[in-house]
């Protein structure tokens, strides 16, 4: 399962296994805006997602 939360907020499964960076390039989520985590940790955009994995892509925001 993949989740996006932030101003975008989307749901959807992940068919094959993949790099979170190509998982975000299909998504269209830039890579400076979000953070991805995998199972409850955070992973790189070199890291390998599975169908199986509980996947979150975070947005960041920044504020004053």
């Amino acid at each position: 399962m993949i989740r996006i939360i932030g101003r975008k907020g989307f749901q959807s499964e992940l068919a094959v296994e993949k790099t979170v960076e190509d998982a975000m390039r299909e998504l269209g989520l830039k890579e400076q805006g979000f953070v991805c985590v995998r199972n409850g940790s955070p992973v790189t955009r070199f890291d390998m997602l599975k169908p199986s994995d509980d996947i979150t892509f975070l947005e960041i925001f920044s504020g004053g």
